[in-house]
């Protein structure tokens, strides 16, 4: 899924996906040690409370990589915007340009971002969870 996209009205439309760079295989990364603790909870599998913690680390540091990643296209977007209709920009092509072209977080980052943030809650609701049930017995 893209994670962001941008048109310009010469160049066409082109779409970059989180595996086009490196943040993406880190999200890879991150995310198998999600589906790695969700699999051994759904099998009963008692863990050392390190397990869910680290799970928790993970969820956040997807987490952080999303908004990160939305905030850096939103930033890139406006500094675009602002080189293309500069002080040298004498006959306002460039403004004329810079308002044509279209600068959107794709849906694949926003996935990321909220699953994420659902895996966080989840997480933490674990742990919480976990640690009244041993302080019950």
């Amino acid at each position: 899924m893209p994670w962001g996209k941008v048109s310009a009205p010469i160049l066409g439309t082109v779409t970059v996906s989180g595996v086009d760079g490196s943040d993406g295989w880190i999200t890879v990364g991150l995310g198998l040690v999600l589906v790695a603790y969700a699999g051994m909870t759904l099998r009963g599998q008692r863990t050392h409370m390190a397990v869910p913690v680290l799970a928790v680390l993970a969820a956040l540091g997807l987490l952080g990589v999303g908004v990160w990643k939305i905030v850096d296209l939103q930033a890139t977007e406006a500094e675009m915007r602002a080189k293309m209709s500069g002080e040298d920009d004498v006959f306002g092509l460039g403004k004329a340009m810079s308002a044509a072209v279209q600068v959107s977080v794709g849906s694949g980052l926003w996935l990321l971002t909220f699953a994420a943030l659902a895996g966080s809650v989840a997480m933490i609701l674990i742990i919480v969870d976990r640690y009244r049930s041993r302080d019950s017995s």
